[in-house]
């Protein structure tokens, strides 16, 4: 199986939720990367966290960042949201699931079925939400990456997954399609493995603009 590292792009803004976040997926894997979008300097306090590395990014990335560090060790990737407190037990969740559908696994995703798609935001028929229930495993067209696991022996991310910011689970998703790599939304209860910090400032309530995001999708979704 490898080693399991942790990988999360973060703000400052965020830095309190942070804190939490990494307190709770620190025990579950061998290294968690952290991206410091936008950080000046290293906060002192995660200095003292024995399996974290951390770098300092100018934010151009946004929340592609947290793919730079994907490939580095051959293991599995665990994919996490800076405002998601995971459960003990997340990490072996999502690991068993990937033994069961390869590909990745989230708890998290979309389905389309009227094609094309006119709106990327909007024309959802399946919504499969990392907070709420999902009461059986459903493959998706598009993934949820803040809360997501995959082995980087079999996917093995390209620069693709960088060409625009603000779009990780589209881009994502449209790797995983591409190469004929399976998508499961894994079932679980609200709250069982993920508690969220609310938070004002999220890229969902941003990029209300879906214009680039829809292209992608229709050009991978047939």
């Amino acid at each position: 199986m490898g080693l399991i590292t942790c990988h999360i792009a973060t703000i400052p803004a965020r830095e309190q939720s942070l804190r939490q976040v990494l307190n709770a997926i620190i025990p579950q894997a061998d290294k968690v990367y952290v991206s410091l979008n936008g950080y000046q300097v290293y906060p002192d306090w995660l200095r003292t966290k024995h399996n974290v590395e951390c770098e300092i990014l100018d934010n151009s990335l946004t929340d592609a960042a947290k793919w730079r560090h994907v490939n580095d060790e051959s293991g599995i990737c665990v994919i996490l949201d800076d405002d998601l407190i995971v459960a003990h037990n997340f990490v072996n969740y999502m690991i068993s699931g990937l033994e069961k559908y390869g590909g990745a696994v989230s708890l998290h995703g979309k389905t389309y079925d009227n094609r094309p798609i006119a709106h990327y935001r909007r024309n959802f028929t399946g919504n499969y939400r990392c907070l709420g229930n999902v009461v059986n495993d459903v493959r998706v067209d598009v993934m949820g990456t803040g809360c997501t696991a995959f082995s980087n022996v079999q996917v093995k991310l390209d620069n693709s997954v960088y060409e625009y910011p603000d779009m990780a689970d589209v881009l994502f998703s449209r790797f995983m399609v591409n190469n004929n790599l399976p998508m499961t939304v894994l079932k679980h209860k609200a709250g069982q493995y993920l508690r969220y910090i609310p938070q004002t400032d999220t890229i969902w309530r941003r990029t209300t603009n879906d214009r680039i995001q829809t292209e992608i999708l229709n050009s991978f979704i047939k």
